[in-house]
């Protein structure tokens, strides 16, 4: 049986997680992670850490991790969260 599947979303933008770096995951033996740099996909994305649960291109990013949707998936840069 397969471990499990994490997924990281993060903003360059982020002040709590400082550097924003620390928040992406190494895989571990059995375990699949894939780490989202919002800024990789959508450059123009301001959204900072507190925004990230009103952010489109972040939420597409949730929805898509819960529907085991493809691996190589990439949002629509619309409706940015705040950048706080």
């Amino acid at each position: 049986m397969p471990g499990p599947h994490y997924t990281v979303i993060q903003t360059r933008n982020d002040k709590v997680v400082t550097p924003y770096t620390n928040a992406f995951l190494d895989a571990e033996p059995g375990t699949e992670v894939t780490n989202v740099l919002l800024q990789d996909q959508c450059p123009n994305d301001p959204v900072g850490h507190m925004g990230l649960f009103l952010d489109g291109p972040a939420l597409q990013h949730v929805m898509n991790a819960l529907g085991d949707g493809p691996a190589d998936f990439r949002p629509s840069c619309t409706d940015y969260g705040p950048r706080f």
